[in-house]
C-alpha cells in the first residue's frame, strides 16, 4: 500500500539518489584518476553518472518507474565496472560494496519493500551473473570468502532496511490513519463551527430584535406615560366643567323654583280676580235691577256709567297687556324648552283669563248700555246704588291691585326665564366643552389601546425570539455534546 507522505516526497528521494549516483560517478571517477593514476578505462565510472542525467531527463515519462531504474543503475554499471577492473591492478575498485550498501540504505525512505526487493535481486543477480562471467575483475576486489561475506552482509542490510521500511510504512500508516481521522474530527468540527455560527448569528439576530423591541418599547411606554397624563389633566378639566355644571343646574333648579312659587302665586291671584270679577257682576246686576226704579238720577248715573266704561276701558287695556304679557311668557317658556313647559301652561291660562276678561267686559258693555237705555227706570235707587256702586269701587280697585300684583308676578315669571335661558345657554357651552374633553379622551383611550396592541406584538414577538434563543441554544448544547464526544474517541 503506497502511503501519501511517501508520494509527497518521492520526487525528494528521486533527486537524492541522483545527487547521490552522479556524485559518486565524478568523485569516484576523479579519486582513481588523481590517485590511482587511472586512465581513459577509468571513464567507466562516468557511465553511472551519464545514466543518471538520462534518468532524470526522462523522469516525468517513467513516473513512478524512474525510482527502480535509480534503484538498478549503481549495481548494473557497479557489476560491468568490477568486470572491466579485471585488465589490470584494480584494489581501489573495493569501494563498489559499499556503493551498494549506501544506494540500498538510501531506497529505504520510499517505504516500498518492493523496491528494495527488486534492487536486491538485482545486485545478487547482475553481480553474479558478472562474477561468472569476469570473476578475475570481482576476485581481484575480494576473495571468494569476502564475496560470500559481502552477499551475507548485503542480504542482512536489505532485510533491516526491509524490516525498517515495513515498521515505517506501519508507523506512517497509523500516523496517515490518525491523520485521516484527525481531519475527519476537523471536519465535522468546522462543521460544528459553522452550525455554531450560525446560531451566534440567529443569536445575535434575535438579540438585536431583542435591543429593537426592548427599545420600542421603552418609546412606547413613553408614549403611553404622556397620554396617561394627558388624559389625567383632560379627566380633571371634565370633573371641573362637571361641577361647574352641577353649579348651574342648581340656579336653574333655584329659578324653576322661582318660577313654579311665582306661578303658583299667580294662579291664587287669579282666583281671586275672578271671584272678584264674579262679585262684581252680581253687583253691576243688582244696580241694573235698582236703576229701572232709579228715574232721578239718570244724569249723575250716566256720568258714574261713563266712569265705569272708563274703568272698563282701563281694565280692558290690563287685560290686552295681561294678554301681551302671557304671549311673551309663552315665548319665553318656548325658549327656555323643557325647565319652562309648566310655566307655558301658566302663561297660556293667564292668556285665557285675559281673554275672558275681554270677554267679560263686552257682557259688561252690554249691561252698561243696557243700564244707559233704562236711565230713566233707575230714578228711585240712585242712592242705593250709590252704596252699591261705593262696593263696587272698592272691588274694581282690589281687581286692579290684584292685576297689579299679577304684573309683578309677570314680571318675577319673565325674569327668572331670562336667567334661566343664560344659564341653560352657559350649559349647552359646558356641555360642548365637556363632550369635547370626553372624545379627546376616548381618542386618548383608543390611542392607549392601539399602543397597548403593539406592546401585545412586541411581547409576542420577545416570546418567538425566546423560543428561538432556546432552540439555538439547545442546538449549541447538542454540538458542544457531540464534541465532547469527538474528543472522546480521539483521546
Amino acid at each position: 500500500m503506497q502511503l501519501q507522505s511517501a508520494k509527497n516526497e518521492e520526487k525528494l528521494i528521486n533527486n537524492i539518489l541522483f545527487i547521490y549516483i552522479l556524485g559518486v560517478a565524478i568523485s569516484g571517477w576523479a579519486f582513481v584518476m588523481i590517485f590511482l593514476n587511472g586512465g581513459i578505462r577509468e571513464c567507466i565510472f562516468l557511465l553511472s553518472g551519464l545514466s543518471a542525467i538520462l534518468t532524470k531527463l526522462l523522469e516525468k515519462k517513467l513516473g513512478s518507474k524512474a525510482k527502480y531504474v535509480y534503484a538498478c543503475i549503481p549495481p548494473i554499471v557497479g557489476a560491468v565496472t568490477a568486470a572491466v577492473s579485471s585488465t589490470s591492478e584494480s584494489g581501489g575498485y573495493v569501494c563498489l560494496t559499499h556503493y551498494y550498501f549506501v544506494a540500498t540504505l538510501l531506497l529505504v525512505p520510499y517505504y516500498e519493500q518492493k523496491l528494495i526487493k527488486t534492487s536486491y535481486l538485482v545486485t545478487v543477480i547482475v553481480n553474479a551473473g558478472m562474477m561468472i562471467a569476469f570473476p578475475a575483475g570481482f576476485l581481484k576486489l575480494h576473495t571468494l570468502i569476502g564475496w560470500i561475506f559481502t552477499a551475507i552482509v548485503y542480504t542482512v542490510l536489505t532485510a533491516a532496511c526491509c524490516f525498517i521500511s515495513y515498521r515505517a510504512t506501519a508507523l506512517f500508516g497509523m500516523v496517515e490513519k490518525k491523520e485521516k481521522d484527525l481531519q475527519n474530527i476537523l471536519d465535522e468540527v468546522q462543521i460544528l463551527s459553522d452550525d455554531l455560527s450560525t446560531a451566534g448569528t440567529a443569536l445575535s439576530s434575535v438579540s438585536e430584535n431583542e435591543s429593537a423591541s426592548a427599545e420600542e418599547l421603552a418609546a412606547t411606554s413613553e408614549q403611553l406615560v404622556e397620554s396617561n397624563n394627558v388624559l389625567s389633566s383632560k379627566t380633571d378639566e371634565s370633573m371641573a366643567n362637571l361641577s361647574e355644571l352641577s353649579e348651574w343646574e342648581r340656579v336653574v333648579a333655584d329659578n324653576v323654583s322661582k318660577v313654579e312659587s311665582s306661578s303658583r302665586d299667580l294662579l291664587e291671584k287669579s282666583e281671586e280676580n275672578k271671584k272678584l270679577l264674579n262679585d262684581l257682576h252680581t253687583i253691576n246686576g243688582e244696580v241694573s235691577e235698582s236703576m229701572k226704579a232709579t228715574n232721578d238720577i239718570t244724569r249723575r248715573l250716566s256720568e258714574a256709567v261713563q266712569e265705569i266704561g272708563v274703568t272698563l276701558s282701563l281694565i280692558s287695556d290690563i287685560s290686552t297687556s295681561t294678554n301681551l304679557l302671557a304671549l311673551n311668557a309663552s315665548i319665553e317658556a318656548a325658549r327656555a324648552g323643557e325647565a319652562g313647559r309648566g310655566f307655558a301652561v301658566v302663561a297660556t291660562e293667564v292668556g285665557n283669563l285675559a281673554n275672558s276678561t275681554q270677554e267679560s267686559l263686552k257682557v259688561v258693555q252690554t249691561v252698561i248700555e243696557r243700564v244707559q237705555q233704562n236711565v230713566r227706570e233707575i230714578t228711585a235707587q240712585v242712592e242705593e246704588n250709590s252704596t252699591k256702586m261705593g262696593t263696587q269701587n272698592k272691588y274694581v280697585a282690589n281687581v286692579i291691585q290684584c292685576m297689579q300684583d299679577m304684573t309683578a308676578l309677570l314680571n318675577i315669571s319673565a325674569n327668572a326665564i331670562a336667567t334661566m335661558g343664560d344659564a341653560h345657554g352657559k350649559q349647552a357651552e359646558v356641555i360642548k366643552k365637556t363632550v369635547s374633553i370626553n372624545q379627546d379622551i376616548a381618542e386618548s383611550i383608543r390611542n392607549e389601546n392601539e399602543q397597548f396592541n403593539s406592546i401585545h406584538t412586541m411581547a409576542e414577538g420577545n416570546a418567538n425570539d425566546t423560543t428561538n434563543v432556546a432552540t439555538q441554544a439547545s442546538a449549541i448544547n447538542d454540538m458542544v455534546d457531540k464534541m465532547t464526544q469527538i474528543l472522546k474517541q480521539d483521546q
